[in-house]
């Protein structure tokens, strides 16, 4: 298994119970979507995946090692492993664009390349081509404060492409992009999973992309999980019942529309290119 938590709990320091026992295991090449309302434990459950947060009750497995018992060069060895794509890409803006990139593969490279990569870049043509998939090719050799949010976003999923993780975590990964850029995104970092059979977990408000491009839906709610289906199974009335706390209002990027008929959801969600 890529991941494995079992009756995981976390509460913060002020009593906030942030997740509540959840229980949930992907495997290698596995793709999910985690939706549900705000606050309903999505990027705690993220944080927890990516060793940035330990829980306090139950336990976690990462490619079948608790990351807790290792040690400090061991737990950055299994961090390399793990791109994480976060909502507000935690970039320096004096930074080359570039250089955003390549970090992706500071934690697997020799220290020696890694400190001269920050003085002159060792891949560009691998950063341009991470870059080209995002349509932010000409823009490899600008400095970060010089891009709008949703550019520094796609630089942000334009880094862990590059890096080639096992395991990809990704917090809202495009909620600063109109719809047709949040699509695009999405599909590289679905095109990135099948290419190199990594896991994909993608916290995601809009539940129209969850439905077009993921096969499992997780659903979130008051730090629990409240349902964990293939795409199939997750029924419209399910999803209402999820988004209950905002009116049933079903949160979408305006990549289809989600209509009010008694079908599958999937069913209401635009096909993949080349699906039936």
């Amino acid at each position: 298994m890529s991941f494995r938590l079992e009756g995981a709990s976390l509460v913060h320091a002020n009593g906030h119970r942030a997740l509540r026992e959840v229980s949930l295991a992907l495997a290698p090449g596995e793709r999910a979507a985690v939706i549900g309302p705000s606050g309903a434990g999505k990027t705690t459950l993220v944080r927890v995946l990516g060793t940035s947060l330990r829980p306090t009750e139950g336990r976690v497995a990462l490619f079948d090692t608790d990351p807790w018992r290792l040690s400090a060069s061991a737990l950055r060895r299994l961090r390399a492993r793990i791109g994480v794509v976060h909502q507000s890409p935690p970039i320096p803006p004096r930074l080359r664009v570039v250089t955003a990139v390549l970090a992706g593969r500071l934690g697997i490279w020799p220290t020696w390349r890694a400190l001269a990569s920050l003085l002159v870049p060792g891949d560009p043509t691998g950063a341009r081509e991470a870059l080209s998939r995002l349509d932010l090719g000409d823009r490899v050799f600008d400095r970060c404060d010089r891009l709008s949010g949703g550019q520094l976003q796609r630089v942000g999923i334009a880094r862990v492409l590059y890096q080639r993780p096992d395991l990809i975590l990704a917090d809202e990964p495009v909620s600063a992009l109109d719809p047709t850029l949040a699509d695009h995104a999405v599909a590289a970092l679905v095109a990135a999973s099948e290419a190199n059979r990594a896991t994909l977990v993608a916290s995601l408000h809009a539940v129209d992309l969850a439905l077009k491009w993921f096969p499992r839906l997780i659903g979130m709610k008051n730090g629990e999980v409240h349902f964990d289906r293939p795409t199939a199974a997750v029924t419209r009335a399910m999803l209402h019942e999820l988004y209950a706390t905002e009116g049933r209002v079903l949160p979408t990027q305006g990549v289809d529309a989600i209509d009010d008929e008694a079908q599958p959801a999937n069913v209401l969600a635009l096909k993949r290119p080349g699906c039936q």
